[in-house]
């Protein structure tokens, strides 16, 4: 059973290395049809994705997230990931499918049988099924797995068929990924040429007059140097996805006067009834709004007024109510212990009937009589402990490890009992613990130094908004969305009551984080409806204890954005082009009259620089970020004055002082492993994204949620 649960709680990580979704979480109307009557979710090459299909998938992993989490709740955000991986797994398994299924590439049932039993298993088998003593795999532990699978509650095998489809997928993946890379090349010519472009360095003197000395006022910029600089750069004016920009106001929802007032009757209320509680720990964990550790603390573990109190008084004392950071706390102190942290000991169990072990016959008298005769014979002999627990302990991992416990902490709820009895012991002491599957003898071996420790009732109650308070913040919130209905009146309307403006640019979509506002989707889908113009103002949206109203600033498409969109976005690079173009002028205008690097670098008020450059651009100054630069220059032969050369960052006079010539080689073999390394790893990383790329993909999950 522990390696079910092993499964269970990775499982998620396995599947998400192939692209198997982790888990979804439906949220909103996802999972009714579309208000348009499409059934779809999205389409890839002309190929449906049923919203049935896509909602299984998520229903059947959002149930092994709750098991890998233990919550049956997912927050917001973690929805929003949930939904955003199992999109991206879907699509994957769509993209790719097309792909191997035109290529004829599979995984056979006798190759996933090697992948789980051969003589060389797949990582995932090596990962999960390891001997417990020594964490090495064992072959042994999956072939015991797969003897049980069928005695397997439902959950266990579905979870097998989701781990051997990881497998399987993970498997076929690997496969395409060798047809490509291993069908890479580089002819020794090729490798050659490189080489000697990488070791070749040119030595020389730069001069490169600084563009900050040319002030903003002395550019004047027309029309024709913009669309210069934008039709230089275009390419980086096409936009992948379309966004949206918002600007947004936020109505926090702070608990009222009334509301403290409230709380803090509350709050006597139940100190009155904490003090005179019968049973005050059991009463703070009913009425507590926090849970609060109810062992033995050291210092600093609890709040720090609280922690300041509860080490400064004495056993008895009761707190009465105060508040720090919007909580109420009150408290009373339980007792007081020097304790240490952790402990590190063995044990030999004993169980008998009736704790579980069908296999056990002993009586629960027959145990005792029995684990008291060990416990007189190994106190005369301690040493002999680990041997006797391989013999007698009915604890599964004894016969390896000997009944050793390792170091456990103060607190631990599966160790309380050991943890308790090795209080009185010193180290190779024993003493009999019942447990509720037996007797055990706890022979302690270390324990760490003691500590003062204290142990508490501790009642909080936070100070939080009623729902009155909710109602007129939000009915602030709508009157402020209903009388600014422009985006003139509603910076206005911003300004006058106080509330600052703030600015989201660049709204993907499918995003639901909205600069400051973590769970904002309902904006964003606001954003993007066809209905929604831009300049127009929205309702009001609750995001997650918060209200805000949004207005729509601009829209960008997807697709190549036009001049007039980028603009004023381009304007500072514009100014520098020309200021750089200025510059270039004077480099000029100076070269007409003197040749003489040194005089030239007086002349335009420019320090004289000397550099190393080799063919790849890799040094400190300017002029090796200058890529077309360089590749001028390494035409050049020693001697020559370059110039004026006009780039991104500047515009430079270059003497090439010296030219340091590749060194004689003959033997490239580890060049074309370095090249062979390279190209695997950029298919690893970046073939899948390029052929996504290519796939005409519709993203209808707009329309769903």
């Amino acid at each position: 059973m522990a390696i079910i649960g092993k499964i269970r709680k990775h499982s998620g990580l396995a599947v998400i290395v192939v692209g198997v979704a982790i888990a979804a979480f439906v949220i909103g109307d996802f999972g009714k049809k579309s208000a348009r009557g499409t059934n779809d979710i999205g389409i890839v090459n002309g190929e449906n994705i049923p919203y049935s299909e896509f909602n299984t998938k998520v229903e059947n992993t959002l149930e092994a997230q709750k098991q890998n989490t233990g919550n049956d709740k997912v927050s917001d955000q973690e929805a929003y990931q949930i939904r955003q991986s199992t999109w991206q797994s879907v699509i994957k398994e769509y993209v790719m499918g097309e792909e191997y299924s035109e290529l004829g590439l599979t995984v056979s049932p006798e190759e996933l049988f090697d992948q789980v039993q051969g003589k060389q298993p797949h990582r995932y088998i090596l990962q999960y099924f390891k001997d417990p003593a020594t964490g090495q795999y064992d072959p042994q532990v999956i072939l015991q797995y797969l003897k049980n699978l069928d005695k397997m509650e439902p959950k266990a095998k579905e979870q097998w068929l989701q781990f051997e489809k990881a497998i399987k997928d993970d498997r076929q993946e690997m496969k395409f990924n060798n047809l490509v890379s291993k069908g890479y090349y580089m002819p020794t010519a090729f490798i050659k040429k490189d080489f000697i472009r990488q070791a070749k360095i040119m030595k020389m003197l730069v001069v490169s007059p600084p563009v900050t000395a040319i002030s903003d006022s002395a550019i004047q910029l027309t029309d024709a140097d913009y669309q210069k600089f934008y039709d230089k750069n275009k390419s980086f004016f096409y936009q992948e996805d379309a966004t949206r920009d918002i600007d947004y106001v936020v109505f926090e929802v702070k608990p009222s006067d009334n509301d403290r007032k409230r709380i803090m009757q509350d709050v006597n209320q139940l100190f009155n009834d904490f003090q005179s509680s019968a049973n005050v720990i059991n009463f703070a964990n009913a009425n507590s709004d926090a849970k609060t550790d109810t062992g033995y603390v050291k210092k600093g573990t609890l709040p720090a007024q609280l922690d300041t109190l509860l080490f400064s008084s004495k056993i008895g004392t009761v707190l009465p109510p105060f508040e720090f950071n919007n909580t109420w706390y009150m408290a009373k102190l339980m007792d007081i212990q020097e304790r240490p942290d952790s402990m590190n000991g063995s044990q030999i169990l004993l169980a008998f009937d009736g704790t579980g072990n069908e296999n056990i016959k002993r009586t629960k008298v027959e145990a005792k009589q029995k684990i008291d005769s060990l416990m007189n014979a190994l106190k005369k002999n301690p040493a002999l402990f680990a041997e006797a627990a391989k013999k007698y302990s009915d604890y599964p991992s004894a016969k390896e490890d000997g009944g050793e416990l390792k170091w456990f902490t103060d607190g631990n709820p599966n160790f309380d009992p050991f943890f308790n009895a090795g209080l009185q012991l010193k180290p190779n002491e024993m003493k009999v613990v019942e447990t509720r599957i037996g007797y055990s003898l706890f022979m302690l071996t270390a324990k760490t130094k003691p500590v003062k420790k204290v142990k508490a009732a501790i009642l909080t109650r936070a100070i939080e908004p009623s729902n009155q308070t909710f109602q007129d913040i939000y009915m602030q919130a709508s009157a402020f969305a209903g009388q600014n209905k422009t985006p003139e009146a509603f910076e206005k309307g911003a300004t006058a009551k106080g509330i600052q403006k703030r600015s989201a640019p660049g709204v993907r979509e499918m995003d639901s984080y909205v600069m400051g506002l973590p769970s904002a989707r309902e904006m964003v889908r606001w954003a993007y409806a066809e209905k929604t113009k831009v300049g127009e103002v929205s309702p009001v949206f609750d995001v997650t204890g918060k209200y805000a109203v949004a207005v729509l600033k601009s829209i960008q498409n997807k697709g190549q954005q036009p001049l007039e969109a980028v603009k004023q976005r381009i304007e500072p690079s514009v100014k520098n082009m020309k200021k750089i173009e200025k510059v270039s002028d004077q480099i000029k205008n100076m070269m007409n009259n003197t040749k003489d690097i040194t005089a030239l670098a007086a002349r335009l008020n420019g320090k004289l620089d000397t550099t190393m450059v080799t063919f790849s651009g890799f040094n400190q100054s300017n002029l090796g970020r200058e890529g077309e630069l360089v590749g001028q220059l390494f035409t050049k032969k020693k001697g020559e004055l370059v110039g004026p050369l006009t780039g991104k960052f500047g515009a430079y006079v270059v003497y090439v002082e010296d030219v340091i010539d590749a060194p004689l080689k003959e033997d490239f073999t580890y060049e074309r492993m370095q090249q062979q390394q390279s190209f695997t790893q950029q298919v690893t990383s970046m073939l899948y994204p390029a052929i996504e790329k290519t796939a005409k993909i519709t993203d209808n999950r707009l329309r769903f949620y």
